[in-house]
């Protein structure tokens, strides 16, 4: 990613506030649009424009002692295609980093939202695993909290262990008996063509109802480059949350690939599928694409994707992370044809 330091911007308009002179101060991006038409298999059948989580953002980092650097990062999204967003919506965050490890404060994606990396060929488009592995009905994952605290190790031979809490996830301040905390943990593992990352996640949500709703998952995601063109990944995941007096359980399974078919273009697939508790709840994910990457900035890329519900299932293959996100409908195949462009900067 190309960055453009902030150094002489900052020395210019903060006068007032002369240590970020000496700050590592970075302005950086992204901007992630497709056309797409999206089909629900009944009556919704059209074209839109999306904007796929771009985003807007500065960090710094400045160090105070051997061992010792204060960081920072205010990140917001910004929607290309409608009127924009509010300020530091997505990962903002202030706190110290060193060899030994990182501690920050802020907003931003859980461990185990992070540990579907190894698998994630996706991201942002269409087709996401996330339209299955977010789903609300066994619990919502694959967030980002409020007010939490996280820790990370340093890299001990290629293993990283994550902590983060969350004292009330529903808003600026911890209420009194607060019931929306939550813990989220992840231990990785990366070496040479190997890439492995086991997450747990418990949330106690809210009092709904005079009971209480609590969630829980855990998610297995790895990955192996099995030769320098091809790289093979598959995901595990099983969510469970209480509402009343029957625990609803869902498991979400698959595996996709890539393939760099020149030095510019690679082919993605995965398929993954969602077995549920609840009756006819199933849907089954597929999806593949074309990618061609200019350099490490630029890419541009095609997708087909499918999503096939069960009688009561609903879910689409386009919702997770886009601004053109309608509704899909039960028991039919939801369809994306997705041509984009991401860049970053």
């Amino acid at each position: 990613m190309h960055h453009k330091k902030l150094i002489a911007a900052m020395v210019a308009v903060g006068m007032s506030m002369p240590a970020l002179a000496v700050a590592d101060m970075t302005l950086y991006g992204r901007a992630h649009l497709s056309a797409d038409i999206l089909d629900d298999g009944d009556d919704y059948s059209e074209f839109n424009v999306s904007s796929n989580s771009s985003r807007l953002g500065f960090k710094g980092e400045r160090q105070f002692a051997d061992n010792v650097t204060a960081i920072f990062q205010i990140e917001q999204q910004i929607d290309f295609d409608d009127s924009g967003t509010e300020f530091a919506t997505r990962d903002t965050f202030a706190g110290l980093k060193g060899d030994w490890g990182m501690l920050r404060v802020g907003k931003f994606d859980t461990p185990f939202k992070r540990a579907r990396g190894p698998a994630n060929f996706f991201g942002d488009q269409a087709g996401d695993m996330r339209n299955l592995t977010r789903t609300n009905d066994h619990g919502r994952f694959d967030e980002r909290f409020r007010n939490s605290i996280h820790y990370r190790t340093p890299s001990l031979n290629g293993l990283v262990w994550d902590i983060q809490y969350s004292a009330d996830n529903s808003g600026q301040s911890t209420v009194e008996d607060a019931e929306n905390q939550a813990v989220s943990t992840s231990l990785g593992f990366r070496s040479g063509p190997v890439n492995l990352a086991l997450a747990y996640e418990n949330q106690s949500l809210y009092a709904e109802n005079d009971y209480d709703y609590n969630a829980d998952a855990w998610r297995l995601a790895g990955s192996y480059q099995i030769t320098p063109e091809f790289r093979l990944g598959a995901l595990y995941q099983v969510t469970e949350s209480t509402r009343g007096v029957e625990d609803q359980e869902g498991k979400v399974y698959g595996f996709g690939g890539q393939y760099k078919a020149s030095p510019n273009v690679y082919l993605n697939a995965h398929w993954l599928t969602l077995d549920s508790d609840l009756d006819d709840r199933d849907a089954n994910l597929y999806a593949i694409g074309l990618e061609y990457r200019l350099d490490s900035a630029l890419r541009f890329y095609g997708n087909i994707a499918v999503m096939d519900n069960d009688d009561d299932s609903s879910l689409t293959s386009w919702s997770a992370a886009r601004t053109a996100s309608p509704s899909g409908a039960a028991g039919e195949k939801a369809t994306a044809f997705s041509l984009g462009m991401r860049y970053d900067f």
